[in-house]
């Protein structure tokens, strides 16, 4: 499993002088991916969902992976990386047609951003759309080791179905 990042704890003040102060360089750890890193990655998994590219998608993320999507099911644990193939769960299948993001990617002080998304996916011919806020966490080789995705049942519309 991935080791744990050595953080640097902060506090509330800490942000604010930071943010106040206009500094160039956050007091940030060094051991952790850039914001700038973070937004790129997931700018990239946005766009490997777009162009189709399971292999770029793979490249983002470490080799054991957790993730809940949505948050309160049950939780998985990819290991060796995500697989090239359609996903698949129990007898539904689902294919993701495209993504949009809804609003800037968010970084933190810590190891992980989180996006505001809507994601368009035919599930078994139906046509749907679920607005969706994945937060991620990087390891610190900037490889993602997290997703926690945060939607729910008011989050998904039935567009139309393939007939």
């Amino acid at each position: 499993m991935n080791k744990e990042l050595n953080w640097k704890e902060m506090s509330w003040k800490d942000v604010l002088k930071d943010i106040t102060q206009n500094k160039e360089t956050l007091n940030i750890p060094t051991n952790m991916p850039t914001q700038e890193h973070m937004k790129k990655a997931m700018q990239s998994y946005i766009e490997a969902i777009n162009n189709k590219n399971p292999e770029a998608m793979h490249n983002l993320f470490a080799d054991n992976v957790r993730g809940e999507d949505p948050i309160g099911t049950k939780p998985r644990l990819t290991t060796k990386g995500f697989k090239t193939e359609t996903p698949k769960e129990d007898d539904v299948q689902y294919i993701p047609i495209k993504a949009e993001l809804i609003s800037p990617i968010s970084t933190s002080y810590g190891n992980s951003a989180a996006m505001a998304f809507k994601l368009y996916m035919d599930v078994g011919g139906q046509v749907v759309t679920i607005d969706i806020i994945d937060v991620m966490k990087f390891d610190e080789s900037g490889k993602i080791i997290e997703i926690m995705a945060h939607w729910g049942r008011e989050n998904v519309t039935l567009i139309n179905r393939w007939n």
